[in-house]
C-alpha cells in the first residue's frame, strides 16, 4: 500500500484541516463517553476537528460524518527498567515524568489511521509534513479539557473567579531537592508542625502556615512561618501539602505576590520538579466543613456511611461510582437517584446515542443534553464498573457539573449545596432543555398541588393549582417525641405526612368581604399522583436569630405508602368563592402593617424617632434584629426622618427576608422560591399568601431570578411554561426505593450520600465508593425516592 497516497486521498476528501493557532484539540477524554488515552486503543483524534473518541465511537462518528481520516494517541505508563534501550520509533514522544522508586514514564504513541482500517496505523509519515506538524501541534499543546478546567474552576469559598497566576513559569532551583509523598514537617527549627503545612515552589522549603480561626471557636495550627519565609526570599508561590491529589482542581496554590488563591496550569510540572506526583498522592488536609462536624455528626456520618463495616463492592450496570469533583457529593447523590427514574433512563441513555450526534461536534461539550446523556448512560453501561479491572470503576462528571450549573451563582463554584435546591434547579433545567424532544423526564415526577384558601369571616373560599417537583414533609413540634438523648427526637412518617396536607392558620388575615381581622385557613392537597414522588424531610429550622440548624431527629419511614386520602378535587358545589381581586383600591392610602409598627415601636424605646423606626421596620420586613442592623448602617442618609409613606408599587429595596417568615409560607405548600419572592412584595405572611394567590403566575422561575440573566429571546411565563408540562397521575399507593442522606449541621455543609434499592437489595453510593448496604440509615434521610405500585 502507498501510505502516503493514502493519507492525501484522505486529507483531500475532506477529512483534515490545518490546526489553527487557537485551535482546540481534544485529547484527554472520548466525546461520547469517559474512555481516556490509557485504555487498550487510547483515543482517536479527528484532523477535522480535533476531538477525541474511543475506537467505538470514533467508527460510528467517521461513518456518521465521513470525516475518516484520525491520530491514534495512546499513553502508556512504563517503569524505566522496562524500556527498550534502542529502535524507538521516531513519532513516538515521551514526557519523562520523576516519581518515588521506581521511576517510570509516560509513552505517548502518535499513529495515523484511515477510517474504517484502524488495525493498519501508519507512524512513519514523514512524506507528508502537515501530518507531521499536525502531530507535533497535538503533542505539544494543553488539552481542551485542562484549558476548560483551569478558566473556569471557581474559588469555592468566596464564589469569585481565581485568576490564572502570573508566575505560570515559575523558575525553580536545581538543588535537586525530592521530597516524600506524606511525613512532612514545617523545616523551622524547634517548630516542627505536621499540618497547615505549605510548599514554596521556587526552592521546596516546608513551612507552616497561619493559625486561622474556624467555625465553633476552633483553629487551625500554625506559626506563619511560610509568610515569614515570603517576607525573607520573595520566593511568591506556595501549595497546600495535603490537598494535592489526581483532583487537580482541589490543589490548594497561593501567591504571596499577588495576594490571593490562584490557579498555576504548570502545577503538575512544578510538583514533578520535587518528585510529588499528583497521580500518586490523595487528600489529606481536613477541610474547614469536616471541622465543622461535632459528636453527634461524627455518629451521623458513621451511621449514613456505614463507615466501619466490611462492605461487599458490587459491579455492573447501574452501580458506577462517580468521582467527588469539590464537594459534588450532592450533584452525585442526585444522578445516582436520577438513574432508578424509567423516564430519565429512556431519555439520556436509550437515546444517548442519538442525541450525541444531534448535536453538532462544537457544541458538544456544552451542550446540557449531550453532557446529561454521556453520564446517565456511562453510569448504566457497566464499563465503568468491572470487577476484573478495579482501577476503571468510576468515572468524573466533571464536564457535566460545569454545564448543567452554568452561571448560577452557587452551583457554578465548588461550594457544598443543599441537594433540595439543586434538585429543583436540575427539573428546571431539564424541562427546558426538552421542550421541543418528545420527552420531558421531569413529567413523570412533576405533580400539581391545590390550595385551598378560605377566609374565616365570610366563609368563602379561593383555590389555585401548583406544580410541584418535591413534597414537603414539616415537622411540627408537635410530632415530634424526644428521646432519652438531650435535643433528639423521632417523628412517625405517616404524622408528618398528615402535618402536611393539615389545615394551617393565616394569622392576620383581613377579610376582604366583610374587613374582619380574623384571619384564614390554607389547606393542601394533591391534585395528581406521579409515577415517581420524592418527599423531603424538614430537618432545617432557623432560629430566631435567623441562623439555619439541623434539627436532630429520626423518622420512623413507611416503606410503603397510601396517599389516596389526600387526593384534592377542587371547589365543591356548596362553596362560594372569594373574589378574584380582592385587593384595596387603587387610590386607597395603603396602612402600616402591624407587625412594621411594633418593630418601629420596639426602636423607638430604644430612642430612635418615628419615621426612622419605621422606615428601618419595612425595610426589613418587620425583623427587629435586621430592622436595628439597617438603621445604624442608614443613620447618616439625608432622608432618613422624612415621614414615612407606605410604597404603592413592587418595594424591589426592601432588605433581607426574615427565614421564619419563609417557613410559615412554605409550610402552607409554596415552595421557598415563591415565598420569599412574595415577602419582598409585602411585608406580612398574611399579606403574602393573599399575594401568592392572585400573583402566582407572576413570579418569575427560580434559575432566571437567581443568575439574573436574560436573553435576546422572550422569557415564557410561568403559566406558558406550565401548559407545555404534563402531569402523569394514577395510583396513589408508593413503594420506597431511594434516599439521599445528609450528615453535618446545614444543606449546605457537609456530606451527602445516597442508597438505592436496586434488585431487591439496597446499595450504597458513597461518590466512588457503591456496596452493597448491611444497615441503610432510612431514618436519617433528608431526601426519599418513591415509586407508583399499583
Amino acid at each position: 500500500m502507498d501510505v502516503d497516497a493514502a493519507i492525501r486521498t484522505a486529507m483531500e476528501s475532506g477529512g483534515f484541516s490545518v490546526p489553527a493557532p487557537n485551535q482546540k484539540i481534544f485529547k484527554e477524554q472520548c466525546a461520547f463517553c469517559f474512555e481516556d488515552p490509557h485504555g487498550p486503543d487510547g483515543l482517536y483524534i479527528n484532523l477535522r476537528n480535533y476531538h477525541a473518541f474511543c475506537k467505538q465511537h470514533a467508527v460510528i462518528y467517521a461513518n456518521h460524518t465521513n470525516y475518516n481520516l484520525w491520530v491514534q494517541f495512546e499513553s502508556t505508563k512504563v517503569a524505566v527498567d522496562e524500556q527498550r534501550s534502542d529502535g524507538e520509533p521516531t513519532t513516538k514522544m515521551t514526557k519523562l515524568t520523576i516519581d518515588a522508586e521506581p521511576k517510570y514514564e509516560f509513552e505517548d504513541k502518535y499513529s495515523v489511521v484511515i477510517h474504517p482500517e484502524y488495525d493498519n496505523k501508519f507512524s512513519n509519515v514523514q512524506g507528508i509534513p502537515e501530518i507531521v506538524d499536525t502531530i507535533k501541534t497535538i503533542n505539544e499543546s494543553t488539552s481542551a479539557e485542562r484549558l476548560a478546567l483551569l478558566t473556569s474552576t471557581n474559588n469555592g469559598w468566596d464564589n469569585e473567579i481565581k485568576l490564572i497566576t502570573r508566575h505560570a513559569n515559575l523558575e525553580q532551583s536545581d538543588e535537586g531537592k525530592v521530597l516524600a509523598l506524606s511525613g512532612w514537617n514545617c523545616e523551622v527549627e524547634d517548630c516542627g508542625l505536621s499540618e497547615n503545612l505549605w510548599l514554596n515552589l521556587t526552592d521546596g522549603a516546608i513551612r507552616c502556615g497561619r493559625s486561622q480561626f474556624l467555625a465553633n471557636g476552633e483553629k487551625t495550627r500554625g506559626n506563619g512561618h511560610m509568610q515569614d519565609y515570603y517576607n525573607a526570599t520573595r520566593f511568591p508561590l506556595v501549595v497546600k501539602l495535603g490537598t494535592i491529589s489526581s483532583n487537580l482542581e482541589s490543589i490548594d496554590v497561593f501567591s504571596y505576590e499577588e495576594d490571593d488563591a490562584v490557579i498555576d496550569p504548570n502545577i503538575v510540572k512544578h510538583l514533578m520538579h520535587f518528585g510529588l506526583d499528583p497521580e500518586k498522592m490523595e487528600k489529606t488536609a481536613k477541610s474547614t466543613l469536616e471541622m465543622e462536624l461535632d459528636m453527634n455528626e461524627k455518629w451521623e456520618w458513621a451511621r449514613c456511611t456505614e463507615d466501619g463495616a466490611m462492605l461487599e463492592p458490587i459491579f455492573g450496570p447501574g452501580y458506577t461510582g462517580l468521582i467527588n469533583t469539590g464537594s459534588s457529593c450532592y450533584m452525585n447523590s442526585v444522578l445516582q437517584a436520577l438513574i432508578q427514574v424509567d423516564s430519565f433512563r429512556k431519555r439520556y441513555s436509550d437515546q444517548a446515542l442519538q442525541t450525541m450526534l444531534k448535536c453538532p461536534i462544537e457544541m458538544l461539550h456544552n451542550d446540557f443534553n449531550a453532557q446529561f446523556a454521556k453520564v446517565i448512560h456511562a453510569m448504566l453501561s457497566g464499563d465503568y464498573s468491572s470487577e476484573a479491572d478495579p482501577t476503571h470503576n468510576h468515572i468524573k462528571p466533571l464536564q457535566f457539573k460545569r454545564v448543567a450549573a452554568g452561571s448560577h451563582p452557587e452551583f457554578s463554584t465548588a461550594k457544598q449545596q443543599d441537594v433540595e435546591e439543586y434538585i429543583r434547579f436540575l427539573f428546571e433545567n431539564v424541562s427546558k432543555q426538552n421542550q421541543n424532544e418528545d420527552i420531558d423526564p421531569t413529567n413523570s415526577l412533576r405533580f400539581q398541588t391545590w390550595n385551598r384558601f378560605e377566609d374565616n369571616a365570610s366563609g368563602k373560599v379561593r383555590y389555585t393549582e401548583q406544580e410541584e417537583v418535591i413534597l414537603r414533609l414539616p415537622l411540627p413540634e408537635g410530632i415530634m417525641k424526644p428521646t432519652e438523648k438531650e435535643n433528639h427526637f423521632t417523628v412517625d412518617m405517616t404524622d408528618a405526612v398528615q402535618a402536611c396536607f393539615s389545615k394551617q392558620f393565616v394569622e392576620g388575615y383581613k377579610s376582604p368581604i366583610t374587613g374582619e381581622p380574623k384571619g384564614a385557613n390554607n389547606t393542601l392537597s394533591m391534585k395528581t399522583f406521579p409515577d415517581y414522588l420524592i418527599l423531603q424531610a424538614s430537618k432545617f429550622a432557623y432560629t430566631m436569630e435567623g441562623v439555619q440548624k439541623k434539627l436532630d431527629v429520626e423518622m420512623e419511614v413507611s416503606e410503603t405508602l397510601d396517599l389516596s386520602a389526600f387526593r384534592g378535587h377542587g371547589k365543591r358545589e356548596d362553596e362560594e368563592l372569594l373574589p378574584k381581586d380582592s385587593a384595596p383600591p387603587a387610590d386607597a392610602p395603603p396602612e402600616i402593617p402591624a407587625n412594621v409598627r411594633a418593630v418601629a415601636g420596639d426602636l423607638m424605646i430604644m430612642g430612635f424617632q418615628e419615621n426612622q423606626s419605621i422606615r428601618a421596620a419595612y425595610f426589613s420586613n418587620g425583623n427587629a434584629e435586621v430592622a436595628t442592623n439597617w438603621l445604624m448602617e442608614h443613620l447618616e442618609e439625608p432622608d432618613i426622618d422624612a415621614p414615612f409613606v407606605m410604597p404603592t408599587g413592587t418595594p424591589s429595596a426592601r432588605g433581607e427576608i426574615d427565614p421564619n417568615l419563609v417557613d410559615s409560607i412554605v409550610e402552607m405548600g409554596f415552595s421557598r422560591h415563591q415565598a420569599t419572592y412574595a415577602l419582598k412584595q409585602v411585608p406580612t405572611v398574611a399579606e403574602a399568601v393573599e399575594w401568592l394567590f392572585t400573583n402566582l403566575d407572576s413570579i418569575p422561575e427560580e434559575s432566571a431570578a437567581a443568575t439574573g440573566t436574560s436573553s435576546d429571546a422572550p422569557e415564557a411565563s410561568v403559566t406558558e411554561s406550565a401548559s407545555k408540562k404534563s402531569f402523569t397521575d394514577g395510583s396513589e399507593k408508593y413503594q420506597l426505593i431511594g434516599i439521599i442522606t445528609h450528615m453535618g449541621s446545614r444543606p449546605d455543609s457537609g456530606h451527602y450520600v445516597a442508597h438505592m434499592l436496586k434488585d431487591g437489595k439496597w446499595v450504597l453510593f458513597n461518590d466512588e465508593k457503591v456496596a452493597l448496604s448491611q444497615d441503610p440509615p432510612i431514618k436519617l434521610a433528608y431526601i426519599y425516592l418513591y415509586k407508583r405500585v399499583d
